[in-house]
């Protein structure tokens, strides 16, 4: 059994192509620096494959325990003291997290990687309930959400073996493609994006003036009344009145 860390990062590629190696190479500082203040040596990761906008880390089973926690948190905090340099040079990096556990080979020089929780701790990762975490949150002050497998969350939280408690978690649906399991949630550092009050551009409103309290005329004919009208040729329907001049 292994522990399966991936790592993505939210809106990679809206950067600028030249921009893209800096920040992956930025994700990897941070995962490593959340590491080693969480007491895991980089150096016990067995296996490590980059996605372009992310990392797969493969590690030992008991890894799991300091991932939970302290490691999101760390990864947190990172991210946030590397904030003010990165949007100097107009990188904005925040991160959704997946871990699980489950059998998988980080040996074989041709198929290390492949496995079925491989597949699931992707699914995990791009599921709309961890992906709505980080966009309904306030992007200066959440820098990570992360998403813990069911298994993981009832083997290492439920037990006691973490210093989180299960209520700090929320039970969420985790539905990609075929894949569709309970999972659990975790934000280090919650907020609430917030919500722009601004009208439409022109300073006008898209709402549809309201009808003049006279009622419209047909004809020579004053029409007025409240709730729905129409009228359609010689048929009139809706609470109309008619007001002769």
């Amino acid at each position: 059994m292994r522990t399966l860390l991936v790592v993505d990062a939210e809106g990679f590629s809206r950067h600028r192509d030249v921009q893209l190696p800096s920040i992956h190479t930025e994700i990897r500082r941070v995962v490593e620096t959340a590491c080693e203040r969480s007491g895991l040596a980089w150096e016990a990761v067995r296996l490590l494959q980059s996605t372009g906008d992310g990392l797969l880390a493969i590690l030992p089973l008991d890894a799991m325990i300091p991932l939970i926690h302290p490691f999101l948190d760390h990864l947190q905090n990172a991210l946030a003291d590397a904030a003010p340099k990165l949007r100097a040079g107009g990188v904005k990096l925040r991160m959704r997290v997946a871990l699980h556990f489950g059998l998988v080979d980080d040996e074989d020089p041709v198929t290390a990687g492949i496995s079925t929780a491989t597949n699931d701790v992707s699914r995990l990762l791009d599921c709309e309930p961890l992906r709505a975490a980080l966009r309904d949150s306030d992007p200066d002050v959440t820098f990570v959400a992360a998403i813990v497998s069911r298994e993981a969350f009832d083997t290492f939280v439920c037990s006691g073996r973490t210093t989180l408690r299960p209520s700090q978690f929320t039970r969420v649906q985790a539905e990609v493609k075929q894949f569709n399991q309970v999972a659990y949630l975790y934000v280090p550092t919650p907020s609430r994006r917030e919500q722009r009050d601004d009208p439409p551009e022109g300073g006008g409103s898209d709402a549809p003036a309201p009808t003049p309290a006279g009622g419209p005329s047909l004809g020579n004919v004053s029409v007025a009344g409240d709730g729905a009208q129409n009228a359609f040729g010689n048929q009139v329907g809706g609470d109309f009145r008619q007001v002769r001049p």
